[in-house]
């Protein structure tokens, strides 16, 4: 355990005479803390899982990275200073930064802890009380959000203390409680939402994809916003301008600094602080009147597994598979082990939380980055890409190989999984060519990935009248599947989900992912010289799909040798 989290724990226990006469074993609570803490530092972030994947070395210290990123994180919030000639603006837009990353840190890094059943298993059988289990519970969340929330404040009590004095500051400190007591709330009311309206199966799902749309969405809106408000416009903007903002909490702990500081404010400003010193304890009595009791019984329930809909009797209830899944397959696949790769594949893509939390934010990230060149390539019109302008067939060329690098990725992904030790099956199974469940994968893989965005990009040519641009078009989308077929024939030909994450991070690869990218730079380079060629883009074509069928049928031939000496790379 680390001298943070020592020193938190310390903290924690200070009234340990308070705790003994409400009832709680203060012996067992510090010994169930130092577990709980001692876990915390070896469960790193997102962040970190990366860098310690690199190091190949076990994770001792992610209290002081997480708290590290948290103060970064704080810095970056100053940027609401700049925006606005009011402080009340300024705050309105500091708090909305607070309350929203304290939001998604809490949902994206605590999760596992605030709906961990474990305990339940582990912590009651022993001779544990109900009381000393639930304070250990409680003052565990307690440190978590503290560890984050006192370093993320750094940056902004500096800067309220310099520009406001003494004074100033304790409100803005005041105001931050109440923001994080805000924060608390909202988590607690999203996740009794989630389990009101899914199953408990569903919920760990449900919460990846919040995950998920949260990253997209402040990747979003730190690429967008700048774009669509000027500088002037920043400096100008006031948040009182706007008459909805009276129903916006966050402007209500703005108001409130001001009003509490200053002795001073409008009507409209002194109902709004009214209505930011109600705000926490508001929310902290809906919480534990309301959303806690209710939280922990549905987590209970979670437990026990009696969410789940009763089958009736005498029915046997069976899945069905993907009708989609299943026809791509048989369309694409030639034998039963290749359509067996394919199904696997296309199944685990979509129930692994590990492959959508690394896939799916990186595919949004891709999608704005689209949206920003989009919005920078004003002078860019639909004539111009009609006639494959100069402009114009940059900006095709651009869109056809850089949404390429989605499925790549996802190609790449397949491989990787934290259960790989589960790919023991194959080995074990009678395949003559272990090849064939490999290029089923990859199938699947491209196909989930790339067919979505052949038609989008197809129906979009179409619509805009561009029919001269589909022979262009088509070259693009083959040499798509020629880089992704070439990526798995050089590097990737082992079993989907069989190799650790580590794996991917030896130099060997790299320098293979390094060849590919610069071969996907050299064909997007060649079509942009032949554009205008038609018959050396059809030419061109006609090679692309010979050689992705030359490297299909190599990878379907690989055997047992080539895949054990791959996946000891």
């Amino acid at each position: 355990m680390t001298v943070i989290n020592k020193a938190f724990l310390k903290f924690a226990l200070l009234p340990s005479a308070m705790y003994r006469r409400m009832g709680v074993n203060t012996v067992q609570l510090r010994s169930i803390l130092q577990a709980k803490l001692t876990i915390d530092d070896r469960r790193p972030n997102a962040m970190q899982q990366t860098s310690y994947r690199k190091k190949d070395k076990p994770v001792t210290a992610a209290t002081i990275g997480t708290m590290i990123m948290s103060a970064l994180i704080g810095l970056i919030y100053l940027v609401a200073f700049g925006i606005g000639n009011d402080m009340i603006t300024h705050l309105t837009v500091y708090f909305t930064f607070f309350f929203f990353m304290l939001s998604a840190t809490l949902i994206s890094d605590f999760t596992s802890v605030l709906i961990d059943v474990r305990d339940n298993y582990i912590i009651l059988p022993k001779p544990v009380n109900d009381r000393t289990f639930m304070a250990a519970r409680l003052l565990h969340i307690f440190i978590h959000i503290c560890k984050l929330v006192l370093p993320m404040s750094i940056g902004g009590i500096v800067y309220m203390t310099n520009e406001t004095g003494l004074a100033g500051v304790l409100v803005f400190l005041v105001m931050l409680l109440f923001a994080t007591v805000f924060s608390i709330f909202f988590i607690n009311a999203v996740y009794i939402l989630i389990l009101r309206i899914t199953t408990p199966g569903r919920f760990q799902s449900i919460i990846s994809y919040v995950q998920i749309f949260l990253a997209i969405a402040m990747y979003a809106s730190y690429q967008i916003l700048p774009s669509l408000m000027g500088d002037a416009e920043l400096e100008d903007f006031n948040v009182q301008a706007y008459r909805w903002v009276v129903l916006y909490p966050v402007y209500w702990l703005a108001a409130c600094w001001k009003v509490v500081s200053t002795a001073s404010g409008s009507t409209g400003e002194i109902i709004a602080a009214a209505a930011g010193l109600l705000l926490p304890f508001l929310s902290l009595w809906l919480v534990f009147r309301y959303l806690a009791p209710s939280f922990n019984n549905r987590l209970a329930l979670t437990a026990s597994g009696t969410l789940e809909k009763p089958k009736k009797a005498g029915v046997q209830v069976v899945r069905k598979d993907s009708s989609y899944g299943r026809f791509l397959a048989g369309l694409f696949t030639r034998s039963t082990a290749e359509r067996m790769g394919f199904l696997f594949v296309w199944k685990m893509t979509g129930r692994s939380r590990d492959f959508k939390l690394k896939v799916y934010p990186a595919i949004g990230y891709m999608a704005v980055y689209v949206v920003v060149i989009l919005m920078r390539s004003r002078n860019i019109n639909l004539d111009d890409i009609r006639e494959a302008g100069n402009s114009g067939r940059g900006l095709v060329i651009s869109a056809l190989y850089f949404t390429s690098l989605i499925f790549i990725m996802a190609s790449n992904q397949v491989i990787y999984s934290d259960k790989y030790k589960a790919a023991w099956i194959f080995y074990i199974s009678p395949l003559r060519a272990p090849g064939e469940v490999i290029i089923g994968g990859a199938k699947a893989a491209t196909m989930k990935f790339f067919l979505p965005i052949a038609v989008f990009i197809v129906a979009g040519s179409l619509a805009m009248g561009a029919w001269k641009l589909m022979p262009n078009i088509i070259l693009g989308l083959f040499n798509q599947l020629l880089i992704v077929t070439l990526t798995v024939y050089i590097s990737k030909r082992v079993f989907p989900f069989s190799m650790h994450q580590n794996a991917g991070n030896r130099g060997g690869s790299f320098i293979r992912n390094l060849g590919v990218m610069a071969f996907l730079g050299l064909l997007a380079l060649g079509h942009f010289f032949i554009f205008n060629m038609l018959y050396v883009v059809i030419i061109f074509a006609v090679l692309s799909i010979a050689a992705t069928w030359l490297l299909m049928s190599g990878i379907r031939s690989s055997s047992w040798e080539t895949v054990k000496e791959m996946s000891s790379e």
